[in-house]
């Protein structure tokens, strides 16, 4: 089993990088791979919003990759 845990202000700055990459490409008129940079944003800001109801320094995602 692989883990990897990250505070809310590291899933931020993903969030952001992605954004950038999705804008980029959306003016690029790469309208597809753009989507696919949002979709990705996307899955990182429900994380971000679960990690606002624990409180303070708690703030952090364990992230877990199990294989069958």
């Amino acid at each position: 089993m692989t883990s990897l845990s990250l505070t809310s202000g590291q899933i931020q700055d993903i969030i952001s990088a992605l954004e950038e990459k999705e804008n980029a490409l959306y003016l690029a008129e790469n309208y597809q791979l753009s989507a696919y940079y949002m979709n990705l944003g996307v899955q990182f800001q429900k994380v971000y919003d679960k990690l606002q109801e624990v409180a303070g320094e708690k703030r952090v995602a364990n992230l877990v990759l199990a294989a069958n």
